[in-house]
């Protein structure tokens, strides 16, 4: 995300003063609120783009350009539903707070409503719109799919929402202290768990793009202040970040920071573990010695283990191709939704349950999961049933995704014939059903499956649907 776009007025940047010294309102400096640029006369006006990575599209221009990924978040917050009643669910169906890009999907975009001839009022929805004024600006580099292209902007556009609804709350907090004439940046917000106490204060510094949803701006400060699922979601993330910080990155992409070491490498490719592993070096040497941050080193070395018990002995993990089943394995698969090294650089599209299938027909020996030492062996079996059934369930989410990306695909190519013979006069071409997708998997809570666990139910019966 581009720094400007936190939504907030700009004032007047004078003298900073010391972090929470109070100092005069004048002197205190908020970041302005990015806006679109003006829309190009022609297609070959448009920046181009191509497909940095899996889930993010790169600016190919050269010179003058902006970022995708900040023409997205400006498009997420200009079209942002706030307090919303589905499509599906006609004008009468209860309020949905937005809070995710499905939401985007479900709720009509009712700035772009228009009347039909039959005088029905009609509005696309709002990722409707996101996506349609995304294309307004940029085109695909030659030899690009656009349907590819949508699909990883979808993606884009998923995570830039979950970091602008996180940013814009740490961000309210500094603008409300520098209200008070008080310095306090995101990082302090963030290290003493700063917040706002009444709901008054919220409403004083409602960012520019809720202005005209305040109900959705009252309903987001609810959630972040009563909801209790939130809250503790909150306190884990923060215990999972730590203190220490976790790369030395900044706000650099991976695929930014790779591109800087191959050029200072002069040219030459970086096999892409070494390129991990340096972004995740502490900068100061501790004693004259390199220190990693968090468990870095850990993970390395699992995964060379893992790497060399698939290939031999002589391979070289960190010099050869990165190996992803060696990944999976290394990690134990991904216990908490990640893997331990290369997450969020590779998407794995092996599961653990298939790895372990396929490695002892081939006579490896995959390492069992750690298990949690307790001394109540009714927890242990409890625990080792659990982890089995997370296992059985993320196993049960990848067909689902294949499943439904292929009947998502499907319906996209059914609509473009549709539209190709209806552009042509032509008949209409036959309706093909779509490929059958699974009911979506669901996890029971820890909770839940302890309740069940030891009432007696055997874990194979529990609900996956």
């Amino acid at each position: 995300m581009e720094g400007e776009e936190d939504g907030y007025e700009e004032g007047a940047r004078g003298e900073e003063g010391e972090e929470g010294q109070d100092v005069p309102g004048n002197a205190l400096w908020t970041r302005g609120s990015a806006t679109l640029p003006d829309l190009p006369k022609t297609e070959e006006g448009k920046w181009v783009v191509y497909l940095e990575k899996h889930d993010s599209l790169g600016l190919l221009t050269t010179g003058t350009g902006r970022k995708p990924s900040g023409i997205v978040t400006v498009l997420l917050k200009k079209y942002w539903p706030g307090l919303y009643r589905a499509v599906s669910n006609g004008p009468n169906g209860p309020k949905k707070l937005a809070l995710k890009w499905d939401d985007y999907h479900a709720a009509p975009c009712g700035v772009m409503t228009t009347t039909t001839e039959d005088g029905r009022r009609v509005a696309p929805t709002c990722a409707q719109v996101v996506l349609r004024t995304f294309w307004e600006f940029y085109k695909l580099s030659s030899g690009m799919d656009h349907q590819e292209a949508t699909a990883v902007l979808e993606k884009m556009a998923k995570k830039n929402l979950r970091d602008a609804l996180y940013h814009v709350r740490k961000l309210a907090i500094t603008h409300y202290f520098a209200e008070k004439g008080k310095r306090k940046n995101k990082d302090r917000v963030i290290a003493e768990n700063l917040t706002i106490e009444d709901d008054a204060g919220w409403q004083s510094i409602c960012p520019t793009w809720c202005v005209n949803k305040k109900d959705g701006w009252s309903a987001l400060v609810r959630y972040w202040t009563d909801d209790e699922e939130f809250k503790a979601r909150s306190i884990q993330n923060k215990a999972n970040r730590g203190s220490g910080g976790t790369h030395n990155q900044g706000n650099k992409p991976f695929p930014l920071y790779e591109k800087d070491m191959v050029a200072a490498n002069g040219g030459q490719e970086i096999p892409r573990i070494q390129v991990w592993q340096a972004a995740h070096k502490k900068k100061e040497l501790v004693e004259g010695k390199v220190v990693y941050y968090g468990k870095t080193e850990e993970s390395v070395d699992s995964y060379k283990n893992a790497f060399k018990k698939l290939h031999g002995e002589d391979s070289d993990p960190l010099s050869e191709p990165f190996d992803e089943m060696a990944v999976m394995i290394s990690g134990h698969g991904k216990p908490h939704g990640r893997t331990s090294i290369l997450n969020e650089v590779h998407k794995p599209t092996i599961t653990l349950p298939r790895i372990r299938n396929m490695t002892s027909s081939s006579g490896v020996c995959m390492p069992p999961r750690p298990r949690r030492s307790t001394q109540a062996s009714d927890d242990a079996r409890m625990m080792e049933a659990y982890e089995q059934l997370q296992e059985e369930f993320q196993h049960k989410m990848h067909e689902y995704e294949v499943a439904n990306s292929a009947s998502r695909e499907h319906m996209q190519e059914q609509t473009k014939a549709l539209f190709a013979a209806l552009t042509a006069g032509a008949p209409p071409p036959q309706y093909v059903e779509p490929p059958v997708v699974p009911p979506l998997p669901k996890m029971p809570t820890k909770a839940e499956f302890l309740a069940q666990f030891h009432g007696g139910t055997p874990v194979s019966a529990l609900p996956y649907y």
